[in-house]
């Protein structure tokens, strides 16, 4: 029944309809910005977070509880609670923010603590610079902590974004549509919105990894 599953075909041509509209491209651009924002703003706090952790053992001890209920309570818990504290138009962004913090922070955490001690050891012995070290000895260790995170993170943050824009309606944006396709029964149209955000996550998908691939260190001489 196309009312419950509409024919691929028809999927298609319905986003052949939208991709032609000036309001899809702007609607687009705003949720890839509040996800990418979010993303990035996400990366950095749990990057910071990580080193700081490795750096104090009472400030990791302090936010690991933290963490945990981050990582346990359901994403739309805290929709519902940023929607009191904050505009339906920055919800989006600080939930994907608040959902990639702590999978940054856990694996560059435990990226840190794999670093191989010899390895800093003998830098310390022949007196490297911190800069040569980071070069050398952290980046190659933790590229693939990093990587994973990423796209783990990423994952996460285009379904929270979503979602978000779902509960919250946020204006131009990709959830907004897929909630009005649903309201008013259009759900051909809602397919083609969630084939859209597939389609957008698997080509940031992509563009990480080809990022990875041309930016990750093996190794640099001293």
């Amino acid at each position: 029944q196309p009312l419950l599953i509409p024919a691929p075909v028809s999927v298609i041509v319905a986003m052949g309809k939208m991709v032609v509209t000036q309001g899809f491209w702007i609607t687009l651009a705003m949720t890839v910005l509040r996800v990418v924002i979010g993303f990035i703003v996400g990366m950095l706090v749990g990057a910071v977070m990580a080193l700081t952790a490795f750096r104090f053992k009472w400030f990791n001890a302090l936010i690991a509880p933290l963490i945990y209920i981050v990582q346990s309570t359901p994403v739309a818990s805290f929709i519902i609670l940023a929607l009191a504290w904050i505009g339906t138009s920055t919800v989006p962004t600080f939930i994907c923010t608040l959902m990639v913090i702590p999978v940054i922070f856990s694996n560059l955490l435990a990226g840190l603590n794999s670093v191989d001690k010899d390895l800093l050891e003998m830098a310390d012995v022949f007196k490297l610079s911190f800069f040569k070290k980071l070069i050398n000895i952290y980046i190659p260790s933790l590229s693939s902590y990093i990587m994973s995170a990423a796209a783990t993170g990423l994952g996460l943050g285009w379904k929270a974004g979503i979602a978000a824009e779902v509960i919250c309606r946020s204006k131009n944006s990709i959830g907004n549509n897929i909630y009005e396709s649903k309201f008013y029964l259009l759900i051909t149209e809602m397919f083609a919105w969630t084939f859209v955000v597939i389609l957008l996550s698997v080509l940031f998908d992509k563009i990480l990894k080809l990022l990875y691939k041309k930016f990750s260190v093996k190794y640099v001489e001293v």
